[in-house]
């Protein structure tokens, strides 16, 4: 019983400093030698699937640069757009504003 228990604990151990490792994630030139080997393993790990990441990307990024068309279409150039006139846009005046507006109507008048 002693021995399961202590594989529990080593494999909580492990897990904890696996979850450290990656939160605490630095490039390899900054890491010691003296650095626990779960975490320096866990930390190799996570470069190798940064750079496989990185692989990917580039190779979605060249296929998503083309649209593939499909052969049998018959292809088309519609005229080019008219833009749309710009929106007119009414000036809400504040009960202040539309007062100064209604006595310097008034003097004018006068």
């Amino acid at each position: 019983m002693s021995k399961e228990l202590n594989s529990t604990i080593s494999m909580v151990r492990e897990l904890r400093l696996r979850s450290w490792a990656r939160t605490h994630y630095v490039t390899a030139d900054q890491r010691k030698e003296t650095w626990n080997p779960v975490v320096l393993d866990e930390m190799n790990i996570k470069d190798q699937e940064m750079s496989e990441s990185e692989e990917n990307s580039v190779n979605v990024r060249v296929s998503s640069m083309f649209v593939p068309l499909a052969p049998a279409v018959s292809r088309r150039l519609d005229e080019a757009h008219v833009e749309a006139s710009a929106p007119h846009i009414i000036k809400m005046h504040d009960v202040a504003a539309r007062r100064r507006d209604h006595l310097v109507e008034d003097l004018m008048a006068e």
